[in-house]
């Protein structure tokens, strides 16, 4: 489930930074964290994505956590974005893993420098022939991608992550010097309900850095333990 309400993180992050009287987070302030931490968030997900596709493994045999991954990414990503004439990434995007059908067969590919992969052309492996495939950078967003039996120029997808999570905005109305939630001025977060806790976690620790509270900072610190420690029963 996407989407995660900006108030319900409001709340908990000012019940958590007020317990024991450890201070107040203005609204101008949690909305500079808010997408401070939705955005660190989500270039983890393309980091991890980034981890995958360096391992060189089918998203099939990757088991629950590339699963899980994808999920998250789900409203960015395109497993299968054409790579027009094998060359071409798609644009304004940032890929992961590099496919290609090679004998009526899906292959992730492994990415090479160019010069190995000359050597290879003028090898036993190429005049040869296999059921395998490389790849090498060949400027901005664009690839070149090579078999045992030459250059292939179609039959070339990716994983293709484009866009990034909107902004997030705490609205809120003054009453009687007290700022109110109101729902109508504000935007949610968009990245994966499951991440709400993290969300928390990381709002607490970028107050407690900019505040220079290192009670707030300790509090954060404690509640990623405890979490962790929960997590860790399962």
């Amino acid at each position: 489930m996407f989407g995660i309400n900006v108030d319900s993180v409001y709340q908990t992050v000012q019940a958590l930074a007020n317990k024991e009287q450890r201070g107040y987070i203005t609204p101008q302030e949690f909305n500079l964290f808010a997408n401070q931490a939705q955005q660190d968030i989500f270039e983890q997900y393309i980091y991890d994505l980034g981890a995958h596709t360096s391992q060189g493994e089918d998203m099939h045999t990757m088991g629950d956590a590339i699963n899980i991954l994808y999920g998250k990414l789900e409203p960015w990503l395109t497993l299968n974005a054409t790579v027009v004439g094998g060359t071409d990434l798609p644009s304004d995007s940032r890929n992961g893993k590099i496919f290609a059908n090679i004998n009526g067969v899906r292959r992730t590919l492994r990415k090479m420098p160019k010069d190995e992969i000359r050597n290879l052309r003028g090898s036993n492996w190429h005049r040869a022939g296999f059921d395998e495939a490389v790849y090498f950078e060949d400027g901005h967003n664009r690839i070149q991608v090579w078999s045992g039996t030459g250059r292939l120029t179609g039959g070339v997808t990716c994983e293709s992550v484009t866009g990034a999570p909107g902004l997030v905005f705490w609205g809120y109305v003054i009453v009687n010097e007290v700022p109110m939630y109101n729902p109508g001025a504000s935007s949610n977060f968009e990245i994966h309900s499951n991440d709400q806790p993290d969300l928390v976690h990381k709002i607490l620790k970028l107050a407690g850095i900019s505040t220079e509270d290192e009670g707030l900072y300790s509090l954060a610190q404690n509640e990623d333990s405890e979490n962790t420690q929960q997590e860790n029963k399962y």
